[in-house]
């Protein structure tokens, strides 16, 4: 933010604070030369940005006009730490003291460049409107309650750093590796310390942003004061404190110091699944968006694995299936890749990897009301668990890694690069609700409306393929809910 965009924004000072903030700054510019500038006129240009934060914010905050600047310190090959420095002339008693929240301002952003063809999405992320949702930005925010200096955070994996100016604050962008070149990831980070308003920025960036034009949506960005009331572009940082707390919580149960407390399984008695389903078998599935019965059905009634995509109708116009085919709409094999992460003193490596035949699994699910009323916006859900059985257990295959890894491996990350890593459904044929999306608009007492959902997954999948239809459970792990319904036994067997 301009010197001169503060005074059209906020009052107007009292005149003895003004000559009071004028001396200062004259007196520092005489007298002291900054350990992070070269010459005079850097000097000034960062006092000026200090005086623009005292008259946003008062005394109370910058009191002896603090300055605080946002570095990168290399500690190691691929180990880059960011935090921010305090720069003043203090006494030796002096410590730096948490910001008051009454002394956090509400603000909101406002971006001032978007590379052609980007288009906001939701609050903070934006993307390319052909790769919608998949890459672009997305932006965050910390509210530095503890105090600005207090802000530090270790990175590793780096593959390249430097520190940038973002809108006059200082600024710091990380590269992290690109393992995968047709796929679209997160490598880049930028950091910005807003110091006049106690805010911290965090932009991710995607691989099918260039760094040229992050850094371009970063310095284009101008935190702006608001009242909040109603305000939709108003930021809800996190603050800093709670950040810290999270983070020690985590490391604590990593270590094994505190339990780790969670309702998702991926491991489950024979027991557990006895609710489990046939094809052409008929259970409850509620509505879980309330609790009153409806007397609601389901029953999947068929299921068709092919190696095209012809039985989607609309989906041949679909980005996603379209990089998962060839030119005769066959689907390409998935790609898995054996990874060996990195550290603060190596960088993230493919060790080797390998192809997999892919195929689309095709599943009819019948909806049949059988209570006494009209149910409307019908709300329908579908994922494809991959279930095994291992030591008398039940095991379910998360997102995180395709296969079991062991200690003698030289890799300890697998990944599905193909389409079918996702769990949830990825095609379905009835749209309905506020979205037109997976709504079943209205199903009569006695109707039955006939619902088509599709997945890819790899040919190694099909002997472990099991139908969650449950609304309220997740994807990848065994939930309550999702026990109590049932799932859909749908195995391809040999």
């Amino acid at each position: 933010m301009k010197f001169e965009d503060l005074k059209k924004d906020f009052p107007k000072m009292p005149e003895e604070m003004r000559t009071m903030i004028e001396k200062e700054v004259e007196k520092q510019v005489k007298t002291e030369q900054m350990p992070f500038a070269t010459g005079r006129k850097a000097a000034g240009k960062v006092l000026a940005a200090s005086v623009a934060a005292v008259m946003l914010l008062g005394t109370t905050v910058f009191a002896g006009v603090r300055m605080y600047r946002m570095q990168r310190e290399q500690v190691s090959d691929h180990g880059v730490n960011v935090k921010i420095v305090e720069h003043a002339k203090k006494a030796a008693s002096e410590t730096a003291e948490p910001v008051k929240q009454e002394e956090i301002p509400n603000v909101k952003m406002e971006i001032g460049y978007l590379p052609k063809g980007m288009v906001q999405t939701e609050q903070g992320k934006y993307s390319y409107e052909q790769a919608k949702y998949q890459g672009g930005i997305s932006i965050a925010f910390y509210r530095m309650d503890t105090g600005d200096s207090q802000f530090e955070m270790l990175h590793q994996d780096v593959l390249s750093s430097e520190n940038i100016t973002v809108n006059g604050f200082d600024g710091v962008y990380l590269e992290y590796p690109h393992l995968y070149e047709e796929e679209i990831t997160f490598n880049q980070r930028i950091y910005a310390a807003f110091t006049d308003v106690h805010y911290v920025m965090e932009m991710y960036a995607a691989s099918d942003v260039s760094k040229e034009e992050a850094v371009k949506i970063a310095e284009s960005i101008r935190l702006l004061p608001t009242d909040g009331a109603g305000d939709e572009n108003l930021i809800r940082g996190w603050n800093w404190s709670e950040y810290l707390a999270g983070t020690e919580e985590s490391r604590q149960k990593e270590d094994g110091m505190q339990p780790e407390e969670t309702t998702e399984r991926t491991v489950v008695s024979r027991e557990e699944m006895k609710h489990t389903h046939a094809i052409g078998e008929s259970f409850s599935v509620e509505n879980q968006q309330t609790e009153e019965t409806t007397g609601l059905l389901a029953k999947v009634v068929r299921v068709q694995v092919t190696d095209d995509i012809r039985l989607l109708d609309a989906a041949g116009d679909d980005e996603d299936f379209k990089a998962e085919t060839d030119d005769n709409g066959k689907i390409k094999p998935a790609v898995i890749q054996y990874i060996k992460n990195g550290n603060s003193d190596t960088l993230s490596e493919v060790i080797t990897s390998r192809e997999v035949p892919q195929k689309l699994v095709y599943v009819t699910v019948d909806y049949t009301n059988t209570g006494d009323r009209e149910l409307n916006d019908v709300l329908f859900w579908g994922s494809l668990e991959r279930i095994y059985e291992k030591d008398e257990q039940m095991r379910m295959v998360s997102g995180g890694n395709y296969e079991e890894i062991s200690d003698t491996d030289a890799w300890n990350q697998v990944v599905n690069r193909g389409m079918s890593r996702r769990f949830e459904m990825q095609y379905y044929d009835v749209h309905g609700g506020e979205r037109n999306n997976n709504y079943i608009p209205s199903i009569r007492p006695g109707e039955t409306v006939t619902v088509h959902m599709g997945w890819i997954v790899t040919q190694e999948e099909l002997a472990n393929l099991y139908v969650n239809l449950d609304t309220y459970g997740g994807a990848g792990v065994f939930t309550d809910t999702s026990l109590a319904m049932g799932y859909v036994d749908i195995r391809q067997k040999d």
